[in-house]
């Protein structure tokens, strides 16, 4: 047998052992997404990470139905965000598609981005330039050149911190990052309201790190962040990265007594790692005047996702 009979034999057995993420997934309209109580909601967004976008119509095809799902809610969302690793390699071509699907909602609903490490491990000035002038034209704010931003909506705040740097899989968050997001929650809870971090990478120590996965973590900064974040109540840190699907790790108690906790979103293009694998799932949160509530959701094919640790509700402190 030639190496080339070989490679060729090999290809084609380890495709029929791999799902193909790169075909467009049917979209069904049947169970829309319904609030539990959508008179009293006070803050509604979806979130969903890792869309790791690369240059073919399938990609947008199935990025499309995220959106789908978000506007055939029964009730508006008032935001969407994406934690992170936009594209698979961080090329224009990625960026273009991606942003060509997005710039048609942003005037219907606020959306928030991240970077994650497969946006700027190869390229961190030009990606980095790209993703966040995107977020100023998104929300019609200026955040001068830096990673990191917050944004107020019906009240509440959402604030989001990203790599200052180029990283493999980590992150650098600086002082003045840190800095900003201790002004920004103490700004954000003084009512008892709840705030919302987001990041691609997780903390330390937190939704199975490391045994999930050895360099999963925020890194250097990792608990001078944490530090920050754990003085103020009701504070809900949401992160990607670590592609775990649903299992018992996805939700962490950070302090209990401030009411701090981490929500991992599973990665929604290709299938996770552990308990409920499915790829396009993310979760979708009702905020309420005493609790705040999570659900799975799979965009991609336009329905709930049932089973443990599919819906948790946090009540306020």
């Amino acid at each position: 047998m030639s190496i080339e009979t070989f490679i060729d034999k090999y290809k084609k057995q380890f495709k029929a052992m791999a799902p193909d993420y790169d075909v467009p997934f049917e979209y069904s309209t049947a169970t829309p997404v319904e609030f539990q109580d959508a008179d009293n909601v006070k803050l509604s967004f979806a979130c969903i990470a890792d869309t790791h976008l690369i240059d073919k119509e399938s990609a947008t095809a199935n990025l499309e139905n995220f959106f789908t799902d978000v506007f055939s809610s029964k009730k508006a969302f008032d935001a969407v965000m994406l934690a992170g690793d936009i594209a698979e390699y961080g090329k224009k071509a990625e960026y273009r598609r991606f942003f060509n699907v997005f710039d048609k909602y942003y005037n219907k609903v606020k959306i928030f981005l991240t970077m994650g490490n497969h946006d700027v491990r190869f390229q961190y000035g030009r990606n980095q330039k790209i993703i966040m002038d995107k977020v100023n034209e998104y929300l019609n704010i200026n955040t001068n050149g830096k990673s990191f931003y917050s944004y107020d909506i019906n009240g509440y705040t959402i604030i989001v911190i990203g790599t200052e740097k180029r990283v493999l899989e980590k992150a650098h968050i600086t002082q003045e990052q840190i800095d900003f997001l201790d002004k920004e929650l103490a700004r954000a809870t003084k009512d008892g309201k709840p705030a919302f971090v987001m990041c691609h990478q997780a903390f330390a120590f937190t939704h199975g790190l490391p045994e999930v996965w050895k360099t999963g973590d925020m890194g250097e900064q990792n608990d001078d962040v944490r530090k920050v974040m754990e003085k103020y109540n009701n504070v809900f840190f949401i992160n990607g990265h670590l592609h775990g699907g649903i299992f018992e790790k996805t939700f962490e108690v950070l302090n209990t007594e401030k009411n701090d906790h981490s929500i991992s979103i599973p990665g929604y293009r290709k299938e996770n790692n552990f308990g409920i694998t499915d790829c396009g799932v993310g979760y979708y949160c009702e905020v309420y005047d005493d609790k705040v509530v999570f659900i799975a959701r799979r965009f991609l094919t336009g329905d709930n996702v049932e089973g443990e640790y599919c819906k948790v509700e946090y009540e306020l402190v």
